[in-house]
């Protein structure tokens, strides 16, 4: 509550001794008197206070706004009690400056303590006048409380993220800008990190879009933690969130920041009753180290982080200059990856899968690859990762399929080729889109190849992030009449408990297991374990990497039926590829 009249009053304002005129019309003498209270009766609220602070008048609209229920509780307070200290002295200052008839003088806007502890912002016009004979100062306000609320509403809302509450783009940008201005003038660093997500559309896809949004949220409280109030933290749209570090140099306290917001990232969140997780991958860059503009400690800090993206992810990554030009070329890569298939620039590669007994080819493993027309052949290894992230592994997926299934199907006219089948490599995210939308079965009526001459290859993390959905699209593949082999078997972490989950025929031994002269004992029998894993599972063997006629025997001997590596022949174009159908190799 405002304290009351004495002492404690700043201005120690004196009532006078007539009662406030509040509802009663004022007196004949004082209706007489120029600028009379009678003039404000009706007007907003208002006030008449003599020069020496004591009140001459207030009218109810007045004793409203102070959050009184009559006049007569307005004896028990002095008027200045109910504004805050830093206005008093505002209000003293301008009382002294003002000349009689001046308009103004008292700030115009004030925030106001009403009674009941409520604070009103009010627009107050104030004149100083001679009343009665002596200076009185006339004081009409304006309740713009709700006019207030709603321009802070507006520029809450056009400066913060309204899903987490955390400062926008716009926001973060003016507040790195004023960093950045006072580490050039007081000779301090400014340290900028970007923080993306790892699986952030796997959990939009899978859980759904709610789910998301409380990620984001929860990802947002917690990256909170782990920084200081003089930092911010801010969402810049999607996943990506940034922080800004003042004071900062490129040290241990940047570090820990990075490392403790891996921790938390990696750390399960709950969602939709049940424990998910993700990671992060963060990039940093130092003004004024690492950038000597805004613009340029922006785009540095993002370079990072896609340094630490492709570095495995769940790891963090502070800008160096040899980054330039790595960025540079991603971005040219990005942007030629979009019209590779306009521009006819892929082409697949195959290699054969031959009988290990018979030495017969029987069939060929589909290999994407990449011409560029200035740089030459660029890596599967760098492509296919940035056409997930762009989006774009789907449709060239679905051009992988066709194009080899149409391959395929002429091969087979041979009189020598006529069994002969096709495998193609699948991520967990190609064989979702190709399963769900029924495009494979187009492929098959387009083409004419029959679905058991096509093997899916895929491989065991394909459980790793939604299990139950994952086995829904092979069951519906295997329904079609596809085969399926599991890649890469025996280089994960739970081969054995996955085999028979999978419905899979087949299992492709990876080529670190296959034994060579220079093996240990341990090698050999691990091989000679999945083999005699696989017979008593009724699961079909291939081996990967045979390069010499010791390996292919050694597995032949051991009841594997099937491999492929250099020793037969590395991937070829199809007319290359074409002209070792229906050979046998000694």
């Amino acid at each position: 509550m405002p304290c009351a009249v004495g002492k404690n009053s700043r201005l120690n304002i004196k009532q006078t001794d007539t009662p406030i005129v509040t509802t009663d019309r004022p007196s004949d003498d004082a209706a007489m008197t120029t600028n009379s209270p009678l003039l404000i009766a009706a007007l907003p609220a208002g006030v008449l206070l003599h020069r020496d602070g004591r009140i001459v008048y207030a009218n109810p609209a007045m004793i409203r706004i102070l959050g009184l229920a009559n006049a007569e509780q307005l004896l028990q307070y002095s008027l200045l009690s109910f504004f805050q200290p830093e206005a008093w002295k505002r209000i003293e200052q301008a009382v002294h400056a003002m000349e009689p008839h001046e308009t103004g003088g008292i700030p115009s806007e004030l925030t106001l303590t009403q009674a009941d502890d409520k604070e009103a912002t009010l627009e107050i016009v104030t004149t100083l006048i001679t009343f009665q004979g002596e200076p009185t100062f006339c004081t009409v306000a304006q309740d713009i409380s709700k006019r207030k609320q709603n321009e802070e509403r507006i520029r809450h809302q056009a400066n913060y993220d309204g899903l987490t509450g955390l400062p926008n783009r716009t926001l973060f940008l003016d507040r790195l800008q004023r960093e950045i201005v006072r580490a050039t003038r007081q000779n301090h660093r400014v340290a900028l990190m970007f923080v993306d997500l790892d699986r952030f559309k796997w959990v939009n896809d899978t859980l759904g879009h709610a789910a998301g949004d409380d990620l984001l949220r929860e990802v947002a409280r917690r990256l909170q933690e782990c920084l200081r109030k003089s930092d911010t933290v801010a969402r810049m749209g999607g996943d990506e969130f940034t922080a800004i570090l003042p004071d900062m140099a490129k040290g241990p306290y940047a570090e820990r920041v990075a490392s403790e917001v891996l921790g938390q990232l990696v750390s399960p969140f709950t969602l939709c009753g049940q424990d998910v997780s993700i990671s992060g991958s963060i990039g940093i860059a130092i003004f004024p180290d690492d950038a000597a503009t805004l613009d340029e400690l922006l785009r540095n800090a993002d370079t990072a982080m896609y340094r630490a993206k492709s570095a495995g992810r769940n790891g963090y990554r502070f800008f160096t200059p040899d980054m330039h030009a790595e960025a540079q070329e991603r971005m040219e890569l990005e942007s030629d990856l979009h019209h590779v298939l306009d521009r006819k620039e892929l082409i697949i590669h195959y290699q054969p899968i031959v009988n290990l007994n018979t030495r017969q080819v029987i069939g060929a493993e589909s290999l994407l690859r990449w011409i560029h027309p200035k740089r030459g052949p660029i890596s599967p290894a760098v492509f296919i990762p940035m056409a997930e992230e762009l989006g774009l592994i789907s449709k060239m997926t679905e051009w992988t399929i066709r194009t080899a299934c149409t391959q395929t199907q002429q091969w087979r006219q041979r009189p020598d080729s006529s069994d002969f089948f096709i495998s193609v490599n699948l991520s967990c995210t190609r064989c979702r889109d190709l399963a769900v939308g029924e495009k494979i079965q187009a492929i098959f009526r387009d083409t004419g190849l029959p679905p058991a001459a096509l093997v899916l290859e895929i491989t065991e993390n394909i459980l790793s992030e939604d299990a139950t959905r994952a086995m829904a699209m092979l069951n519906q593949i295997v329904q079609m009449g596809v085969n399926l082999w599991l890649d890469d078997f025996g280089t994960g972490h739970s081969s054995l408990s996955v085999l028979k989950r999978l419905p899979v025929n087949g299992i492709k031994i990876d080529r670190s297991f296959v034994p060579s002269s220079s093996s240990d004992p341990e090698t050999i029998v691990l091989v000679e374990a999945i083999l005699s894993l696989a017979k008593s599972l009724n699961r079909q063997v291939i081996g990967e990497g045979i390069e010499t006629e010791a390996q292919a025997e050694f597995l032949r001997n051991r009841n594997c039926s099937m491999g492929q590596g250099y020793l037969f022949l590395k991937p070829e174009p199809a007319e290359r590829f074409e002209t070792i159908l229906g050979k046998t190799f000694s």
